[in-house]
């Protein structure tokens, strides 16, 4: 058929298709096979599938990943934003990590369909990743620079995002050195692009005496990484809340102020968000045991005077966490013993929308389906058991693993529990004179 047609029309119909089918058309013949592999095409088939799915025509994709006790593994799937939030039965995920980490990866990120993992929430940090799902490819990064060997103990943040004035991902990584009184600034920090393939310094600078810590979420707006930072004036001096900004494009550091009513609240208690495309602020009345929270939007981005507070929630029973909002204005929560619930902040209904994970498991980004990591990625598929392990032999190990079901599902909810504590302890005492 493709002789008939001119190379224009061929590009544009391809471009058009889902990423599975076009991974099969590879094989049609070199010309097709080169031309499905190309930056050029690549960039293109991701461009027409965020553009093919407005946000207020209730066909956005949403990702959700939660740790599941009954499978014992991160489960994750795709939903369409609709009334319904169904499944999108057409996209299945296989999850290929189950035996690279203790429990699960922290979700740095997701953008373009490439999701960032970082295997940093119950230890030291092993590993870095970029998985596009959707096609079953990995990019494992390299170790940084940066790490406790060459710093001794530390703190490290990562943001990530796609640049896309040079058509790249990349991830900007700060890394501060555990003082005496608090974390040491500036962080050293190093930038990967995955065309290069490596991490460098950064000799650029940074915003004054800013920490970032690396449990905050990071916010993507126009192709820049934004986070809820603090000042460190010192043991006198008063701190000050502010939002820190990474251009990836230009590589530069920025400072955005918050709302007055903000600038000195708890750090521990503040996370940036997106809502309608626009920077926002989860005010929590606590961390740990909150039961309710409020939301500050920026309507113009970058005025700080734009600043106003748009929803209070309060949910019987206590929040989890704010995860992200959806094309109707509802809010995405985990709310305890409930799972993901879908609340109306305007009327305080809440939904229940019938997915179950231990409590801090859950993620929720946007989703597109791409091409990316298709030429710089490695093959990511679930371990199959290979043909020497015998029948009693899997038969053992499924009786042991039901033994074991209670203590390991307890340690998982365990550990979240107690490392989301413990950071809030540490930066309750670290802070919270200089909030009195």
């Amino acid at each position: 058929m493709s002789d008939y047609l001119p190379q224009e029309v061929l590009i544009k119909i391809l471009a058009r298709l889902p990423p599975v089918s076009l991974i099969k058309f590879r094989c049609v013949s070199k010309s097709w096979n080169l031309l499905i592999s190309s930056p050029f095409f690549i960039s293109m088939q991701t461009e027409q599938a965020i553009i093919s799915k407005p946000v207020d025509a209730g066909t956005e994709q949403i990702i959700v990943r939660r740790y599941s006790k009954a499978q014992n593994s991160e489960l994750y799937t795709v939903h369409i934003d609709n009334e319904e939030f169904p499944d999108d039965k057409n996209i299945k995920i296989e999850y290929p990590f189950r035996d690279s980490t203790r429990f699960y990866y922290r979700i740095v990120g997701s953008c373009n369909g490439v999701l960032c993992l970082s295997d940093d929430l119950f230890g030291q940090a092993d590993s870095t990743l970029l998985w596009n799902p959707v096609i079953k490819r990995k990019v494992t990064l390299p170790v940084p620079q940066a790490t406790f060997d060459t710093m001794g103990p530390y703190m490290f943040v990562l943001g990530f995002g796609f640049d896309v004035e040079n058509n790249d991902y990349k991830l900007v990584r700060m890394a501060y050195v555990q003082g005496d009184y608090g974390y040491l600034v500036p962080p050293k920090v190093e930038v990967y692009a995955l065309s290069i393939g490596n991490w460098r310094e950064f000799s650029g600078e940074v915003p004054v005496n800013c920490v970032v810590e690396y449990f905050w979420s990071e916010v993507l707006i126009s192709g820049k990484v934004h986070w809820v930072a603090y000042r460190n004036m010192g043991m006198q001096e008063k701190v000050e809340n502010l939002i820190m900004v990474f251009n990836l494009s230009s590589e530069v550091f920025d400072e955005m102020q918050l709302p007055s009513a903000l600038e000195n609240e708890l750090p521990i208690n503040l996370n940036a968000a997106v809502l309608a495309r626009s920077l926002a602020v989860v005010q929590y009345d606590e961390r740990v045991w909150s039961k309710s929270c409020c939301i500050w939007v920026m309507k113009n981005y970058g005025d700080r005077e734009s600043w106003s507070k748009q929803y209070n929630i309060e949910v019987d029973g206590g929040l989890g966490t704010i995860l992200g909002f959806r094309s109707n204005g509802d809010v995405l929560l985990t709310a305890r013993n409930r799972g993901l619930v879908s609340y109306n902040p305007v009327t305080g209904q809440i939904r229940d929308l019938g997915i179950f994970g231990t409590k801090d498991s859950f993620y929720v980004g946007t989703y597109v389906e791409s091409l990316s990591l298709l030429v710089e990625g490695k093959e990511a598929r679930e371990r199959i058991p290979s043909d020497t392990e015998t029948e009693s032999e899997s038969e053992s190990e499924c009786e042991s693993s039901v033994e074991d079901d209670e203590d390991r599902y307890g340690d998982v909810e365990k550990s979240e529990f107690w490392m989301q504590s413990s950071m809030c302890q540490y930066l309750t005492v670290l802070l919270k004179r200089t909030f009195m």
